[in-house]
Order: C-alpha cells, then structure tokens, then sequence
C-alpha cells in the first residue's frame, strides 16, 4: 500500500492554524500572568498557575514549528476499490478505514487559510461521523471525489442500497 500525501504547501497551513492558536493562548496567558506577578495574592497555586501558562505558551511555540512537519511524514491516504484509507496523527497514528459504500455525502471545502494557499479538503460524512482527506490541490481534490461518487454509485447499483 502505498499512501498519497497532501501537497506540501498543507505544512504551511498547518502552521498558520498552530500560530493562531499561539496568538490566542498567548492573548490569554500574557495579561492573566501580569495580573497574576503585580497581584498581592500570596499563595503556591500563583506560581503553579503561573508555570502552567508558561508551558502552555512554550507547547504551542512548538507545535507551531515541530508538528506540521512531523504530521506531513505521516499523514496520507488511499482510495481503493472498495474503501478509503486515512493515515494521520503525530503521538498516536491513527489508521482510519472508510467502506466507501457507508459515505452519505461528499464535500469539497475551503477555509480562509487553505483559500489563500490554493487548497482543499475532500470531507466524506458517514452515518457515524465525517472524515477528511486534506491539504489538496483543485484538480485532485475533484478528481477524488468524482472517482468516489462513481464507485459508491457503481456500488450501490450492484449490491442495491444497503
């Protein structure tokens, strides 16, 4: 088996999630931690609170520069025949198999961030949740989900609806 990877300007997106993200922790923790060293409160739990927004702060700083790297190594999909394979995660890879004969619908979506970058998401809704194939270009983006509309189609036109 041999996954396909989203294109490599995903990294990217994925990066410009994670700095968000920092720029909202880091929204909250900065004011919360000034308050927290000018405050006349005397206690362990000040400091406790104090190391936790600090490493609250120096986690996201890196998941902003290590993960969107480690998560492109492993992130990947296939489509076959009769199923869907996604591969991602970066502690915990996790293996999702999707009979294509369960999807009920197909997406192609963009966000703000992918919008500006060029990129897509194929988002397939079960009846026990949605899966997404990420980080496309256009032209694979619709070629994925033509190719499982036909399949799913041809499926339903051998076995009949499930």
């Amino acid at each position: 088996m041999e996954f396909k990877k989203p294109d490599k300007k995903a990294i990217k997106s994925w990066r410009i999630g994670e700095a968000i993200a920092l720029g909202v922790i880091l929204l909250i923790t900065i004011p919360l931690s000034i308050y927290l060293a000018i405050s006349a409160w005397e206690s362990i739990w000040k400091y406790i609170i104090m190391s936790g927004l600090i490493l609250l702060a120096l986690y996201q700083i890196v998941a902003l520069t290590v993960f969107p790297q480690i998560e492109y190594k492993q992130w990947g999909y296939l489509v076959e025949e009769d199923k869907v394979i996604i591969r991602h995660g970066i502690f915990y890879v996790k293996q999702t198999v999707i009979p294509i004969i369960r999807i009920q619908n197909i997406t192609i979506s963009q966000g703000p961030v992918n919008r500006a970058l060029g990129l897509y998401k194929v988002e397939m809704a079960l009846a026990s949740g949605s899966f997404e194939i990420q980080g496309l270009d256009q032209g694979t983006a619709e070629e994925i989900s033509e190719n499982l509309k036909n399949r799913l189609y041809q499926r339903v036109s051998e076995k009949g609806v499930l």
